[in-house]
């Protein structure tokens, strides 16, 4: 059983390893509205046990995602963005079944996200702009179970917050720095793993960092995304007994992302991130694909 538990935490903290953050230092044009369905493949067969790559997966031997996403932004006004992520991830498993619910898949909505992104100061310097980026979200998780191998999420509702700074030259070069604390809640304990009481899911500082070019013809980035969780406890810790919400995950993420218009209103996406290091998470590697409208209300 022991196997089991190592790889049950890997499993729950996987849908955190396949997109970056919601926050960047872009601005929605006032009343502009955006739409982007995407899909991402995702798949790994390491994980770390606390540090320690583990390969292959226990029970599992490898497994699948496929990630559909619906995401919206709309600018309320110039310096104010209202962001919506609302995703659906399907796991599948390649060995054995889960040994808690008997299962080698679970799909569902995971968390519903919502945002708003704030740009309090904004400077001009020599034909470039310097931005003050603030954003304050909430994730709403969605009904799915939070504890099994293939869980698709914490199950913790969690307040985020977000600073940084975006620097843009005339030329379409860009830097962005963010960074963020995630306070995060509760999880129920449906399996009865911890005596019924629910689960204390760790809060986290996040960091992305990203650089780029950016014009009306092309837009390509690469970012670092990074999460540092509070306290919490590790699977390989000797008192760890299944208390698997409440593990500390710790990763770097490393990604590119290009986009394209194809016409006055579409654009098309392409991306691909991996899991570079980290503690108690998979090590997936995702490739995604979107399909972006863009509109005036």
């Amino acid at each position: 059983m022991k196997n089991y538990y190592l790889l049950l935490i890997a499993f729950i903290f996987a849908n955190s390893s396949y997109a970056q953050g919601p926050i960047d230092g872009f601005f929605s044009p006032k009343n502009e509205l955006s739409l982007t369905a995407s899909y991402t493949s995702s798949n790994y067969d390491e994980f770390y046990v606390g540090k320690e790559k583990t390969s292959p997966v226990p029970a599992h031997e490898e497994v699948k995602q496929n990630i559909y996403s619906l995401y919206g932004k709309y600018g309320l006004t110039n310096d104010l963005t209202l962001i919506v992520n609302l995703p659906y991830i399907s796991a599948k498993g390649e060995g054995q079944p889960d040994p808690f619910n008997n299962s080698t898949e679970q799909e569902d909505f995971q968390d519903l996200s919502l945002y708003a992104k704030y740009r309090p100061l904004s400077f001009n310097i020599e034909n470039s702009n310097l931005d003050v980026v603030t954003a304050v979200g909430f994730n709403l998780p969605l009904g799915y179970e939070p504890n099994g191998i293939l869980s698709i999420g914490s199950g913790a509702f969690s307040t985020n917050i977000h600073g940084g700074l975006h620097y843009q030259n005339s030329s379409g070069f860009f830097t962005s720095a963010i960074a963020g604390y995630s306070f995060r809640g509760e999880a129920d304990d449906n399996l009865n793993m911890n005596n019924g009481d629910d689960f204390d899911v760790p809060n986290a500082v996040l960091l992305l960092g990203k650089i780029g070019y950016a014009s009306s013809k092309f837009y390509i980035e690469g970012w670092a995304d990074y999460q540092s969780s509070v306290e919490g406890i590790s699977i390989n810790d000797p008192n760890f007994a299944g208390q698997f919400p409440e593990t500390e995950v710790d990763f770097t993420r490393l990604g590119i992302t290009a986009y394209v218009p194809l016409a006055s209103a579409f654009g098309a996406s392409a991306g691909y991130s991996t899991v570079v290091d980290g503690k108690n998470i998979a090590i997936s590697n995702n490739f995604n694909l979107g399909l972006t409208y863009n509109f005036n209300l």
